[in-house]
């Protein structure tokens, strides 16, 4: 039986044709290392940025229920086009949002937390064979109402998502081949952190370290599930956390 790998997608990874197409053969590549890819996915590139900046240059202060039904428009684009690229490509994938999987939330608009997964869709999804492409940083309210989670919270969905499905670790795919001590683009002296252990990812990330959610990271500590950042262009890990 194939074993469960869960990757995440950074909107960056995903900003333009070619990303996308690359971010397609990362997960046929671990499909075909006989796993089961549960991929999560951000909006492509700046996409939120932009559906906000529609929604606030037409009301000063739009209402927080119609942002969340505007913004999730954002991760539906990624995880589609995700979905129809692997389909391509002959890996049987399926898009899915955070509604279809059952990923209920709490009811505050722009801002909602996790509280569990119900109902067995993504298990049978996995079950048939199929990858599942999952929508980021949405939910859906006990109240039955759309919700975002905080900025970055495809973190926090990708890591809940590894502890509900029993996966050991969660593939974070991004731009940049790990964590390091300082932004290495403004310090040549910067060094690349192999291994952290999660309370020093959690302080990295407080302190404006922007390759992690802290939220996830103390969610990922609180499973036990670690974490491994990949680059999106050479699918090898550059920083694990654990």
């Amino acid at each position: 039986m194939r074993q469960i790998c869960i990757m995440k997608f950074g909107g960056n990874t995903l900003a333009n044709k070619q990303k996308l197409l690359m971010a397609a053969e990362l997960i046929k590549s671990r499909y075909e290392d006989n796993y089961i890819p549960v991929v999560v996915a951000s909006a492509n590139g700046n996409l939120t940025d932009v559906l906000l900046d529609h929604a606030y240059s037409i009301a000063p202060n739009p209402d927080k229920r119609e942002l969340d039904m505007l913004v999730t428009t954002g991760e539906r684009v990624s995880v589609a086009l995700l979905s129809i690229a692997l389909r391509a490509q002959g890996v049987p994938s399926v898009s899915l949002t955070g509604s279809q999987i059952g990923l209920i939330t709490t009811c505050t608009h722009t801002g909602a937390d996790i509280l569990s997964l119900k109902g067995d869709r993504l298990v049978k999804e996995v079950q048939e064979g199929h990858v599942p492409i999952v929508a980021g940083f949405q939910g859906i309210g006990e109240n039955k109402e759309i919700t975002t989670l905080k900025r970055g919270g495809s973190d926090v969905s990708a890591v809940f998502l590894a502890a509900q499905l029993g996966a050991d670790h969660v593939e974070m795919v991004k731009d940049v081949d790990g964590v390091y001590s300082a932004d290495p683009n403004k310090d040549t002296k910067a060094q690349k952190y192999e291994v952290l252990d999660f309370d020093e990812m959690y302080k990295l990330a407080l302190n404006g370290a922007n390759v992690l959610h802290p939220d996830a990271v103390r969610l990922a500590k609180e499973k036990g599930v670690e974490i491994r950042i990949v680059h999106y262009q050479t699918g090898q890990t550059g920083t694990v956390i654990k």
